[in-house]
């Protein structure tokens, strides 16, 4: 399945059954990301394991959100590829 994307100055599609996805840490800005491993790393979801939104917060929760990115993305990328969408 293509999923088509159209951000400021990027667009195109990404497929489900060929692509992957990467989790990406934010350290300046205490985030954690799951992007599409395309030519470039494609942020579509944000990991959030905090209710404040505070620097001091998300410092603390940073390495959960992290490893939970990378739980979902190990997940989806093991995922045999004739039964992805």
């Amino acid at each position: 399945m293509e999923i088509g994307h159209d951000f400021n100055f990027v667009n195109g599609a990404f497929d489900t059954k060929q692509g992957e996805l990467v989790a990406v840490q934010k350290n300046k800005y205490k985030e954690v990301h799951l992007c599409f491993k395309a030519n470039m790393n494609i942020p579509f979801a944000k990991i959030k394991l905090h209710s404040a939104d505070r620097f001091e917060s998300a410092d603390k929760v940073m390495n959960d959100a992290y490893q939970l990115a990378t739980e979902i993305a190990r997940r989806f990328n093991e995922f045999p590829k004739e039964k992805k969408l």
